[in-house]
Parts: C-alpha cells; sequence; structure tokens
C-alpha cells in the first residue's frame, strides 16, 4: 500500500516526460534499428545523409519528427526490404498525430514494446482475459487459436509476446497488473498452470498482481487497456482489439485513463477480496 502511495509522489524538480506520438516512435525505432542491422555508426550514417548527429540522434530516439523525405532517404541508403520500407513510410506522413490506429498485419509488436523501454511503470487493466505478459504458452496458443489468423501472425504475435515476457522478468521497471476475476473464470483445464504463473510471477518485488472483483456495473464498462508511465506521468496508453490496436498520446486522453487507473488502483487496493500474494486459497476463491 505505501508503495503505491509513494509511486505517485513527484519531484518538483524534475522535467516533465517527452511524450512522444505513436508513429514518431515506430517510424524512429525503425530508423535506429535498420541502421543498426547494417552495422553502421550514428555519427558515419549523418555524415552520409548530410545532416547533423544529434538530429538523426533525435530523429531515431523520437525527440524529434523525422521529415518523409529524410526517413526515405534513410531507408534507402540501408537497403531495408520493400515490405519494411512501405510500412514505415506509411507510418511517416502521421508521425506528428497524438493517436495512431494501426491495422497493420501483424500489429507493430515493437511499438508495444518500445513504449514498454521507454516506461518506469507499466499498468494494464484486464476485465476479460489474463493479460499477454502473465499468459503461459499454452493458455496464449488457446487465446489466439479461438482468434483465428493465419499462422504467420500467429507464431509471431507469440514471438513478440516472449520477447515482452523475458523483459518483464528483467526488472527494470515496475508492473501493475488489475485482473478482474471475470477473466479467470474461463481458463478451464489451464486453470491450475496459469494460476500458479501468475502466483509465481507476482513474487517478484516489481511485479504487483491484484485480482479485482467484477460486480460493479461501472468497472464491467471500463474496457481492456495498458498505460505506460514515466515517473508516474502517463506518456501513452494501447487499446487492444481483435484486428487493431489502438495508441493514444492525446493529453485530454492521458489525463483521463490516468485517472481511470488510479481508481482502479485503489479499489484494488482497498477491496479486502482482491489480493497481490495470490496465496493459493485466496487465488482459488477469486477464481471461481
Amino acid at each position: 500500500m505505501h508503495a503505491f502511495h509513494n509511486s505517485l509522489n513527484k519531484d518538483p524538480k524534475m522535467p516533465k516526460p517527452i511524450i512522444r506520438p505513436p508513429a514518431t516512435v515506430a517510424v524512429s525505432s525503425s530508423l535506429r534499428d535498420a541502421r543498426k542491422r547494417r552495422g553502421i555508426g550514428l555519427r558515419r550514417l549523418a555524415e552520409k545523409i548530410g545532416v547533423h548527429p544529434a538530429t538523426l540522434s533525435a530523429w531515431e530516439l523520437g525527440i524529434k519528427v523525422a521529415p518523409e523525405t529524410a526517413v526515405a532517404w534513410i531507408l534507402g541508403y540501408l537497403r531495408v526490404e520493400w515490405a519494411e520500407y512501405d510500412r514505415v513510410m506509411v507510418l511517416a506522413p502521421h508521425a506528428g498525430a497524438a493517436n495512431l490506429v494501426d491495422q497493420s498485419d501483424p500489429q507493430l509488436g515493437h511499438l508495444l514494446w518500445t513504449y514498454e523501454q521507454l516506461s518506469s511503470r507499466v499498468v494494464e487493466w484486464a476485465p476479460s482475459c489474463v493479460p499477454e505478459l502473465l499468459q503461459t504458452r499454452a493458455y496464449a496458443e488457446r487465446v489466439l487459436d479461438k482468434a483465428v489468423m493465419q499462422n504467420d501472425r500467429r507464431d509471431m504475435e507469440l514471438l513478440s509476446r516472449r520477447v515482452r515476457q523475458q523483459a518483464l522478468t528483467d526488472g527494470n521497471r515496475r508492473y501493475v497488473f488489475l485482473i478482474a476475476d471475470q477473466a479467470l473464470h474461463d481458463i478451464d483445464d489451464l486453470h491450475n498452470e496459469q494460476i500458479e504463473h501468475l502466483r509465481a510471477t507476482a513474487q517478484q518485488k516489481h511485479v504487483t498482481v491484484r485480482i479485482v472483483p467484477s460486480t460493479e456495473t461501472a468497472l464491467k464498462s471500463i474496457g481492456a487497456f495498458t498505460l505506460f508511465e514515466d515517473r508516474s506521468d502517463p506518456i501513452a496508453v494501447v487499446l487492444r482489439h481483435h484486428h487493431c490496436n489502438t495508441y493514444l498520446t492525446d493529453r485530454k486522453m492521458l489525463s483521463r485513463y490516468h485517472d481511470t487507473s488510479r481508481a482502479l488502483l485503489r479499489r484494488a487496493f482497498d477491496e479486502p477480496a482482491s489480493t497481490c500474494a495470490l496465496t493459493a486459497p485466496a487465488m482459488i476463491r477469486a477464481a471461481r
């Protein structure tokens, strides 16, 4: 409880975190990854394309929006494959937009990864199923099978989850998972393995897992979301859907989801029926 309240305290001397729009993040990470794959140093590439190294660095970090012509020139110089070129160039015109509906197939898994890397805390509200980062492989395969997706996309989804799950275990940021008790009702034959996995993950010092009773109508109306925070300030929200992901960095929307996450946190920590230690009896009662 004290850790929750302490996490909300802000140092007035600290500068506000930079809010990077989703398309900007996607383009900047693509430029950086493409350069590193080619084994070219930042200064060398900056010299080749005729910009100052600090400018190229700002583009790669998403601090500044790279012009479309510069993005095209860099990708061409780095000789990326046409599929990657087309994907990045579709995003480039929207780099300054606060929000992004990602309909690519598969969705931009690296965008989720990048926002997680930029965060000091990740808060996820999961009203209907176990969060991806907490799913066992068997549970994840069951979910993806129900989603009826092509094998190549399914394999990419599983790979993306494994990479992100590994980052979770590294302990470089805090994770708070708020799971509605309803999400644990339909696990069926995977129940014991998944519950044990939740319990084991919750033992890590940087991970908090709470099972929240979803009896109130107000809770049932809140859809699943993941909030990314840097020093307790929201920097992005992602809403996960079957056919797309919606990324939000509009300040009004960030404020609303930040308030919602804090309300859910208060309910989770104040509700006697929820649990963070995930002791066996309490966990079983919450899941039934």
